[in-house]
């Protein structure tokens, strides 16, 4: 995820906004799996973050933001991993550091207390964690089978994320984020804000053109300087 930057501003003013929430994540990419099956699944994950939102004039501002996102997905087992590889659930988990520019535009309803908006515009993101999350299925007694939801035992495990694991990663993630925004005033200079945020990678973090997906659901409180 992302960081999203959406509350109006309050009468106009420059806003500081502190907002957190979860978020859950998807790897996309250009090269098709190995096997059938690899690299599905998602990672869910909290973002948190701080943003300054800059009036433009009229219904239009600007949220300038810097937090935290943790995004990845499904990935491709490890090849070290040898045998029983059909039983073991792989998950790319990618921490980054976050940076956005977002463009709001917003309107007013019941009488100026509930301001509702859209966003949109680019993030710069920092790779600053990579690990891979490995769950090995077992049997329940006198199953007889692994990949029945209700007849498995699962385990636990994590890896490094390096080359020598077969994830060889970048450390920055650029792209779009959009959503939309709802802020209840709650007085002059405080509101209180729901976000609904989807962010797109345009750029690929590995040589097979993976790119991050990540959907945030977050709040946050919202004050006006003075």
């Amino acid at each position: 995820m992302f960081i999203a930057l959406a509350a109006a501003p309050l009468a106009g003013q420059v806003t500081v906004g502190l907002r957190g929430g979860i978020g859950t994540a998807t790897l996309s990419r250009d090269m098709p799996r190995v096997e059938q099956g690899e690299g599905e699944g998602s990672r869910f994950g909290v973002v948190s973050g701080i943003d300054v939102g800059i009036p433009l004039g009229g219904a239009v501002d600007l949220r300038v933001g810097m937090g935290l996102a943790q995004k990845g997905g499904g990935a491709d087992t490890p090849p070290w991993i040898t045998a029983g590889r059909a039983f073991v659930d792989a998950t790319t988990e990618l921490d980054y550091l976050q940076l956005s520019a977002l463009f709001r535009a917003s309107t007013d309803a019941e009488r100026g207390l509930l301001n509702v908006g859209v966003l949109a515009g680019p993030y710069m993101a920092v790779n600053h964690s990579c690990g891979i999350a490995l769950t090995t299925y077992f049997p329940l007694p006198g199953s007889g089978h692994y990949r029945s939801s209700s007849a498995r035992l699962p385990r636990r495990t994590e890896t490094s994320c390096d080359g020598d694991d077969g994830a060889n990663f970048g450390t920055a993630d650029f792209g779009l984020a959009f959503g939309t925004g709802v802020e209840v005033r709650l007085g002059d200079s405080i509101s209180l804000a729901f976000d609904v945020i989807y962010a797109i990678g345009l750029t690929g973090i590995d040589d097979d053109g993976t790119r991050n997906r990540h959907l945030a659901l977050q709040s946050g409180l919202v004050f006006a300087t003075r």
